[in-house]
Parts: C-alpha cells; structure tokens; sequence
C-alpha cells in the first residue's frame, strides 16, 4: 500500500518535471547570501562533576547559506539552496572531563539542492530536509532557539553516571523526538497547499522514504496554529531497520499564551523495545519577549524498561533585528532496571544569535 502511495507521489512529480521541458532559457540565478552565528556559554553538572563550556548552540547551528530563484514564467519558479553548518564545540558532542575545544570545527553540507515549483506542486533534488523532517518540532513559542522538542541538541553527548561515577549511558543514546530522516540526497515532492495543508513524499538512498502532512493557518483574533505528522520507513538504509510516525502541534493565541505537544513512536525490527516520545511546552510571547516551561520523556529507546526524562525553562529576548539573546535551565533524568542512584543532569546555557 505505501509502496502504490509513493509511486503515485512521484509520478504527480515526474508530471511536474516533464511540465517544465518546455520552459524558455533564463539567465543564471543571482544569489543571495545568509546565515547566522550562534554561540553560548553552557555549565554542565553530571552529578559528580561539573564543567564550564564555550559551545556553538546546536538547538540552531552555526551556518551560512547561498539561496537564488528565479520565476521563468506564469508557471515555473526555479531556485537552488546551499547552505553549510560549520560549528565550533557544539553543545550537544561536548563531554565533561574534555578540557578542550573538542574536534576541529568541520564544515558540514546541510542543503545542496536545486527546486522547480510550479502550481502542480514542488519538485527539489538533491541533498535537503526529507519529507517528514521537522514534522515533530513545530513551535510557535519563541524560545526554540534553546529550548524545543529535540532535547538532545542541548547536551546530548553527557553521560548519566551513577553515585559511584561509572558511565550508565549519554543522553543522546536516551532520547529521541522520532523526527524524520533529517536532511538527505533524496527527491522530494511537496503538492501544492490546499485549504492550509500540503503533502509531502520523499525517497532517498537504501530505498528509504517518508511521506508528512503539514497544516498552518492564522485565525486572526484565536491566533496561529501549525500541525504536521510524519511517516517514516528505513528500509536498507539503517541497521536495526525501522518504521516510525511522529507528530506535533504547536498553537499560539493572539495574546501571547502558547502551547506545543510533540509526540512519536517507532517499530524496531527484530526487537523487543518499542519506545515512544512524549512532549510538551507552555509559554507566553509578547513582544520582544518570550518565555516557556517544558516537559518530556522518553521510553525504551536504548533498552527496554528505560525511562529517560527532563524538565526546563527558557527566555528569549529579541531588542534588535535579527539579533536574540537567551537563556535556559535543563535537568535530565534517567531510570533503568537493575541500576541504582543514577545520577541527574543539570544544565544552563545563555547566549545570542545574530543573523545577517
């Protein structure tokens, strides 16, 4: 059934692209350059010991990008979009003990991807966000430059350590939004908005896909929402293979008061574990202001019976264009059958984002 779905899909994007052969020559693209830089000091307590870290914030990277379009004609819009992350320690690879900057910064492809969009939908190729990236991290809050569904970003690599100091597991090995496939060399087909949803399909190498359904409107006095859920299938390209869904929504009322809940589940092959995600945030946002409290927990995903769980606090301040400064308290916490007085973890980090 997923396999006819996905044919179907791409079929609509094969129409698409045959659609476009006859579209007249254009000049070449003119570009525009981007980016941010995003930089923190974070303070880590493992329960034994704690450790001041200079960090890149990885809740939204450090990066540049280069983006051009150009609309040929009443039909046909075609653009390219390349942009590269290059972090410096980022938060969630450091370890306490470390010492050091950790790995020399490396510059990493995020998108390289060329579009054609026309009223028939949107074909992109190349590497970019598959199609359900993101469909568990919808956030209207404000605070999601330090603060959303992906938990890890903070302080993924510290280990929870007993009382006696021995390494139990990282946080990263814990927790999972169960987001989709990321950013990929894929084809990927998003159809064209219809009464505030749009579709997506997308397959990459290992005969992987994903498939997501979007939806944001703003309903002027209510206020904003935007929901999505996403489909995802592994098949060769990971070792356990994996189907997984997940989802959020996230809404925010005219007034500031705000709500976001991330949820997703995923089917191992082979294994006993099942493990499921739940999320949630509250928040308030006025004006340049912005504030939240968030919850979540992670079940079964290193092993069964594996309770993995935080709490957290963020602000957000935007005075100027383009420029945020921030701050966030995390604790993290872990249970695990037959291991006693596991230690939480405590983290605080505070910093700016400029854009340019």
């Amino acid at each position: 059934m997923m396999r006819k779905a996905v044919k179907k899909l791409f079929y609509t994007g094969t129409a698409v692209l045959i659609s476009i052969a006859s579209v007249q020559a254009v000049h070449a693209l003119e570009v525009k350059l981007s980016g941010q830089v995003n930089r923190a000091m974070m303070w880590a307590d493992n329960g034994n010991d704690s450790e001041l870290f200079h960090v890149d914030n990885d809740n939204s990277s450090t990066r540049f990008r280069l983006t051009g379009s150009e609309q040929v004609n009443d039909m046909v819009k075609i653009g390219v979009n390349w942009e590269n992350e290059f972090e410096s320690n980022s938060s969630s690879k450091v370890e306490i003990g470390q010492n050091g900057d950790g790995d020399a910064p490396v510059l990493k492809e995020r998108k390289m991807e060329a579009y054609f969009d026309t009223p028939y939908g949107k074909v992109s190729i190349g590497q970019g966000d598959g199609a359900a990236n993101g469909t568990s991290e919808m956030d209207l809050s404000g605070t999601s430059v330090v603060m959303y569904a992906g938990v890890n970003d903070t302080a993924g690599s510290i280990s929870f350590r007993d009382g006696d100091d021995n390494v139990i597991a990282e946080i990263g090995d814990t927790r999972s939004n169960f987001d989709g496939l990321s950013r990929n060399d894929r084809l990927r087909y998003d159809s064209p908005k219809f009464f505030g949803f749009t579709a997506s399909a997308s397959a990459t190498n290992g005969d992987a896909y994903e498939f997501a359904l979007r939806y944001a409107a703003d309903y002027g006095d209510p206020g904003k929402v935007a929901f999505a859920v996403g489909y995802v299938d592994t098949q060769d390209r990971t070792d356990p293979t994996y189907s997984q869904v997940g989802g959020s929504i996230s809404y925010l009322h005219k007034i500031g008061i705000n709500a976001t809940l991330s949820a997703g589940t995923r089917d191992i092959d082979d294994a006993d574990n099942e493990p499921v995600n739940y999320y949630g945030k509250l928040g308030y946002k006025k004006g340049i202001h912005a504030v939240a409290v968030e919850y979540g927990m992670t079940q079964d995903l290193a092993q069964e019976d594996d309770e993995s769980s935080n709490y957290g606090r963020a602000y957000v301040i935007k005075p100027w264009k383009g420029t945020e400064f921030y701050g966030t308290f995390r604790s993290y916490q872990f249970d695990r059958d037959g291991v006693d007085d596991i230690e939480d973890i405590n983290v605080v980090m505070i910093g700016t984002r400029l854009k340019f």
